[in-house]
């Protein structure tokens, strides 16, 4: 996971400069999960991510009740669809010193592209959550079920450099399920 947190930070990083230089399957279709407290700056801290995996757009809105979009460097959702090959998308909205908040990216690893297209797609910043929205075609037109992932990370550059970084109350980088593995949420069921 870390090695994946960084790789699209890092890619993330390099198109702000392009783009400011130019359970079960059989599971509901929305689904819960609660994230540990206090594994973060309370700014970042990620208590409850929310799925719903509809038939216009897979929404994951992330709980962080002590949020301050000020102390936000950026968010990331990643989504592995259930279809041929588990194909697998990921959302980043990068906020780049100097220059402010970048526009919105989806990475499809299928692509030969940095980033793709994907109109319909946003990132909204609550009082005391982020949602993120991602159309199904954007998904390749998914119509099975989904595993996410999710990060909010702070403006602190250090923690793109940081071998393993450490939660805690004053980490500056909170991911769900966890900052120290691989593992996705449990499968989301379609519509």
């Amino acid at each position: 996971m870390i090695r994946t947190l960084r790789a699209l930070a890092a890619a993330g990083a390099a198109a702000a400069l392009v783009v400011t230089a130019t359970a079960s399957p059989a599971a509901a279709k929305t689904r819960s999960f609660t994230d540990n407290k206090d594994d973060a700056t309370s700014a970042l801290d990620i208590t409850k991510v929310k799925v719903t995996n509809k038939k216009s757009a897979v929404v994951v809105r992330l709980s962080v009740p002590g949020l301050r979009k000020s102390k936000v460097g950026g968010v990331m959702v990643g989504v592995r669809t259930k279809a041929k090959g588990r194909p697998e998308f990921v959302s980043m909205k990068m906020r780049m010193e100097g220059a402010g908040w970048m526009p919105l990216m989806l990475m499809d690893e299928d692509s030969e592209e940095l980033a793709v297209a994907c109109k319909g797609d946003r990132v909204r910043f609550n009082k005391k959550s982020i949602t993120v929205r991602l159309p199904q075609r954007c998904l390749g037109a998914n119509t099975k079920a989904v595993k996410v992932v999710a990060a909010v990370f702070g403006r602190d550059d250090e923690i793109l450099l940081e071998e393993e970084p450490e939660e805690g109350p004053e980490a500056q980088i909170d991911v769900y399920p966890s900052l120290t593995s691989e593992r996705m949420s449990p499968w989301v069921r379609y519509r």
